[in-house]
C-alpha cells in the first residue's frame, strides 16, 4: 500500500474517530440534563430505574473522551490508539442500546470503527511511529 493511500486511511478513521465522540456530546447534554436537544427524546429504551439509568447515561461523556482520544492518538500514531478506539466503540454501543429510539444510526460508525481496528493489524496499517519508521525512505 502507497504511502499516501495510508495517509489518506489514517486521517479518514481519525475523523470519524473524533466526529463520533464529538456526536455524544448531544447525548450527553440530553441525558444528562444540561441542555434539550430537540431531537432526543431522552427516554431510555427500557427501565432499569432513575438511578440507574442516570449512571448509564455517563456512557455518553466516557465515548466521547475515549473516542475523540483515540482520534487524536491514530493522528498522532500513537500506539494505544486501538484499544482506546475498540472501548470507546464498545462503550458507544452500550449507550446507543440503552436509547435505542434516539441512537440507533450510531450502530453504523462502530461497526466501522470495530471493523477497521480489526483490519488494521493483518492489512499492516499499524498507523504508529514504529511502522512509519520501518519504510524504505525511497517510498515516500
Amino acid at each position: 500500500m502507497t504511502p499516501r493511500i495510508e495517509r489518506l486511511l489514517r486521517w479518514s478513521l481519525g475523523i470519524l474517530l473524533i466526529g463520533h465522540g464529538l456526536i455524544h456530546a448531544l447525548g450527553a447534554v440530553e441525558i444528562l440534563g444540561i441542555a434539550d436537544v430537540e431531537d432526543l427524546t431522552g427516554v431510555p429504551s427500557f427501565d432499569i430505574g432513575r438511578v440507574a439509568t442516570d449512571i448509564a447515561g455517563l456512557m455518553w461523556p466516557l465515548a466521547l473522551v475515549v473516542l475523540v482520544a483515540a482520534g487524536f492518538g491514530l493522528l498522532s500514531r500513537g500506539k494505544w490508539w486501538r484499544l482506546m478506539a475498540i472501548t470507546g466503540a464498545i462503550v458507544s454501543q452500550l449507550a446507543i442500546i440503552m436509547w435505542w429510539d434516539d441512537a440507533a444510526a450510531g450502530t453504523i460508525p462502530n461497526i466501522l470503527i470495530i471493523g477497521a481496528v480489526a483490519l488494521a493489524g493483518p492489512m499492516g496499517l499499524l498507523f504508529d511511529e514504529k511502522h512509519e519508521t520501518r519504510r524504505n525512505p525511497q517510498e515516500t
